[in-house]
């Protein structure tokens, strides 16, 4: 009788309880080598490839690609030639699979309740069931376990929205005040409205970094208080400072744009105005404000939105500073950009001003546990008054987002004069 072999999801570590598949590199039926990668899985850690344990023949895959896998169920079953010996911690199942004939219940069971493990970042009108995990855990994604514990939310004590009874982020409204960590409490109820639906749509399902991507949104705009900060700032001669770099960029075949300046102009402000490179702490009721500069940068991509992070900007000169930028720009181009070049932000900047007709304002959101970002338009000229005589100059407008529970106006306004002062005289910089 033929073996199969059924893997699970393994242990991808840092507490990952789930992750999505994002492409099967194989199909039903190709054959795949010992090692040989067969599927790629996305958590909110990280994106790896998983090889296969043993060698045969793909024979089933449990769960779709945009679909939940959750760590410990059936993720693909292999059948494995007869002279395939499986060691002995597979077989206990302790790391990787179980060995089985073909068409036993045990296996289809076990991809049932895989497949029906989909995650959705809104709330979904289904019936309302608690979802529980092997280990006894309420079913949810890492970053709203994370959101929970932010809220002091007894996760055991929320009916979840998502499918099968999944817990989402919107399940946690109101919770905070009547579900202690220590107690049970009734379940929140959450009231929507379905989708409306019209002859001809398209349906794209939410999923990889757009799923991501999404739920810390709903994470950030859920928690933290924003406020808006609108400022404009002479950029004529960064304008001129830029152009002269960027002859010397050239002959090194580095692109300098203006990113770089306001990376460092954000880094030094932050020098002054420490209380800005901040993250809340709501479980231990404190401010973590932290000491090295670690600037993240939204980019589009080919696959959506990314942040890489340049670490330690303090320490940094411009020209450390522009070559980062241009390999961390050169890594999103090429979806190439890894879980460990996106960590440990403390602040971040959106230039907005790239896209479409370069915008004139924005309220971006906050990278939450952070306390700030910063968006910035395209440099446009402008007439403006200069001793009382019209000029022409190169003006740029910055939008802040900040966190009013941290930061207070006058402070949002200290410190984004300072950074415009920085913008306005870029020799400070060098």
């Amino acid at each position: 009788m033929t073996q199969v072999f059924t893997v699970v999801l393994p242990d991808i570590g840092e507490g990952v309880v789930e992750g999505e598949v994002i492409e099967w590199l194989k199909s039903v039926g190709d054959a795949v080598a010992k090692d040989e990668p067969v599927v790629v899985v996305m958590t909110d850690k990280a994106t790896v490839e998983l090889p296969a344990p043993y060698p045969g023949v793909l024979s089933q895959q449990y769960v779709p690609a945009g679909k939940i896998g959750i760590k410990d169920k059936p993720l693909y079953a292999v059948d494995l030639a007869d002279d395939i010996k499986v060691a002995k911690k597979d077989l206990a199942g302790l790391s990787g699979g179980m060995v089985e004939s073909r068409g036993l219940t045990a296996v289809a069971a076990g991809a049932e309740g895989s497949t029906k493990s989909d995650s959705n970042c809104l709330p979904r009108c289904t019936a309302r069931s608690q979802a529980v995990s092997q280990t006894g855990k309420s079913m949810a994604t890492p970053a709203v376990r994370h959101l929970a514990k932010q809220l002091s939310v007894d996760l055991s004590a929320v009916t979840g929205s998502g499918d099968g009874g999944r817990v989402l982020a919107e399940d946690l409204r109101g919770t905070s005040s009547s579900i202690p960590n220590s107690g049970r409490a009734a379940p929140a109820v959450v009231s929507c409205t379905p989708a409306l639906r019209l002859e001809g749509d398209t349906e794209t399902p939410i999923v990889g970094f757009r799923r991501l991507t999404a739920e810390k949104m709903v994470e950030a705009k859920y928690i933290v208080p924003h406020f808006a900060y609108f400022d404009q700032v002479d950029a004529t001669r960064l304008v001129q400072l830029r152009a002269n770099l960027k002859k010397e960029g050239q002959k090194e075949g580095v692109k300098v744009t203006f990113m770089p300046f306001f990376i460092k102009a954000l880094s030094m402000a932050l020098t002054r105005y420490r209380v800005v490179n901040s993250s809340v702490d709501i479980h231990e009721n404190m401010i973590l404000t932290h000491k090295p500069h670690n600037i993240g940068i939204a980019m589009s991509g080919p696959n959506g939105l990314v942040v890489p992070v340049i670490k330690g900007v303090q320490e940094m000169a411009l020209s450390a500073v522009i070559r980062r930028f241009a390999e961390l720009k050169g890594k999103a181009l090429a979806s190439a950009v890894d879980s460990q070049d996106m960590k440990e932000s403390t602040i971040t900047i959106s230039n907005f001003g790239t896209l479409g007709g370069g915008g004139v304002y924005a309220t971006p959101i906050i990278n939450y546990p952070e306390v700030a970002i910063l968006g910035v338009a395209k440099i446009r000229k402008q007439p403006v008054v200069r001793n009382d005589q019209l000029a022409i100059r190169d003006m740029l407008n910055v939008s802040w987002s900040f966190d009013h529970r941290i930061i207070d106006g006058d402070l949002a306004a200290e410190f984004s004069h300072a950074f415009c002062e920085l913008i306005a005289n870029p020799s400070k910089m060098l």
